[in-house]
């Protein structure tokens, strides 16, 4: 497992390059009040690209291409601003990025009186699972048969049971929820796993047993602990933040680089 180290020169002029186009905006245990802190604040219109029906889901869709990249949100959806941000990001580096709605118009929302657990009642990740299959096919048929993925908190479970198939061809979980020890086993694609280091649903001893199982099945990962960073951090960081976004735009390039490793060479 590796900590997380200065931003590549490589990632910087990923970032710079992009950034003149678009401005930045795991565990066993249950969804907790790690995965409801700094809610976005939603907005449907934002972004440069559009909204489409792929396999039965409405889904954000930015840029033009043959390879795709699947984007799982967290609990709050498809409309939170840095997710769609990340989305046009991955669109003008040259991919076809899809954040697909996976909770039908009704994403979790704060200061109300359902409880994160009473939602999950009907946006568990086994449907999340069966969704995300039924839009990766869906783009396939439009012709986008290379497609990577990656999941943020809720989405990540959702991502790393898609591993399990041959619906993607590299995965990338950050900060993901209620991953456990049989899903990484059961894990059959290239995957890397972005953890927070004051993350208890991701624990060190839990990431260590990650590795060891993928290392075991010859899956080629990387596992990366960011230090002084919370679950969420990737989605839900401070604006104003300087050293919130250092170390969001670093976990959004390393996913970039992962997954177009995967698909660069597919057309």
């Amino acid at each position: 497992m590796a900590k997380a180290a200065p931003v590549s020169a490589l990632g910087l002029a990923f970032f710079v390059t992009l950034s003149s186009f678009v401005f930045l905006s795991l565990g066993q245990e249950k969804l907790g009040r790690h995965c409801s802190e700094n809610p976005p604040t939603l907005n449907p219109n934002y972004g440069f690209g559009f909204v489409k029906d792929i396999g039965g889901l409405k889904a954000y869709v930015s840029g033009h291409s043959k390879r795709g990249i699947l984007l799982v949100s967290d609990i709050f959806g498809y409309e939170a601003p840095h997710l769609r941000d990340i989305a046009d990001r991955v669109a003008l580096a040259g991919f076809h990025a899809v954040v697909p709605d996976f909770f039908y118009g009704d994403p979790y929302k704060q200061n109300t009186s359902r409880t994160i657990e009473e939602w999950s009642k009907n946006h568990g990740t086994d449907k999340g699972f069966k969704d995300a299959k039924k839009v990766t096919a869906a783009l396939r048929k439009e012709g986008i048969h290379a497609v990577g993925a990656a999941g943020f908190c809720w989405g990540g479970k959702v991502v790393a049971q898609l591993a399990s198939t041959n619906f993607t061809k590299a995965t990338v979980l950050l900060h993901p929820s209620r991953v456990t020890l049989d899903d990484i086993k059961a894990v059959k694609v290239p995957i890397s796993i972005l953890a927070a280091e004051l993350d208890n649903g991701t624990p060190p001893e839990l990431l260590k047993q990650f590795d060891e199982a993928l290392t075991g099945n010859k899956i080629e990962n990387r596992i990366k602990i960011f230090p002084k960073v919370q679950h969420g951090w990737t989605v839900r960081y401070n604006d104003s933040d300087a050293t919130a976004v250092k170390a969001a735009i670093e976990a959004h390039i390393d996913m970039f680089i992962w997954l177009s490793k995967y698909l660069r060479w597919h057309f």
